[in-house]
């Protein structure tokens, strides 16, 4: 029986050789990007007073927007890319892009405690896209700014910026470019609601 059993698996390894299960294929590459600028530069200066108090309250994002980068291809299909993935999920990059374009120039203060008008948002879109021939970088925003007893304003800001390729890389600064405009652009309509009260 015992001689039976290993005539059988002499006989199977030339087989098995050539089994996926024992053979070494080529590994998956992953590769990591980030859509923040390595270019920022910060000028220490004088802010005016602040026009308002605010605190930056929940930043969440849609359920299939975390490490894989999502590229749209049409307007009701989206996908992750296997191999092509974020250093950090999306709603980090938006918090720390909107929290400046909120506080660093001084017209707003910040609020981490006690009672005062709150800003959430969600990140509906982060992704790549194709419009025709060419490739953007999409970006969505809903967001509400309220206080303790109801809602101020609230609405959704889009922005699209081309790719100056199609190479990933281009893409990824197309979302990153798009990211800050779709900040600085909520962070006005907030100062404007927060001027008028």
């Amino acid at each position: 029986m015992r001689a039976a059993a290993t005539l059988w698996l002499l006989l199977a390894l030339p087989v098995l050789g050539g089994c996926a299960l024992t053979s070494k294929g080529t590994p998956i590459e992953i590769r990591y990007f980030s859509p923040e600028s390595i270019d920022v530069h910060h000028v220490a200066r004088q802010p005016p007073p602040p026009v308002a108090r605010l605190r930056l309250g929940g930043l969440t994002s849609s359920a299939n927007l975390r490490l894989a980068i999502v590229h749209r291809e049409s307007a009701v299909e989206v996908d992750q890319y296997d191999t092509l993935k974020w250093t950090e999920n999306p709603e980090d990059y938006v918090r720390r892009s909107l929290s400046r374009a909120l506080f660093e120039d001084g017209q707003l203060e910040e609020v981490v405690g006690g009672v005062a008008v709150t800003l959430d948002v969600e990140v509906i879109s982060f992704e790549a896209s194709r419009r025709e021939n060419r490739r953007v970088g999409r970006i969505r925003l809903g967001y509400q700014l309220h206080d303790e007893r109801s809602v101020l304003t609230s609405g959704v800001v889009t922005v699209e910026r081309d790719a100056v390729s199609g190479g990933i890389e281009q893409v990824v600064a197309a979302i990153g470019t798009a990211m800050e405009a779709a900040t600085s652009e909520l962070a006005k309509n907030v100062v404007t609601k927060l001027r008028a009260r």
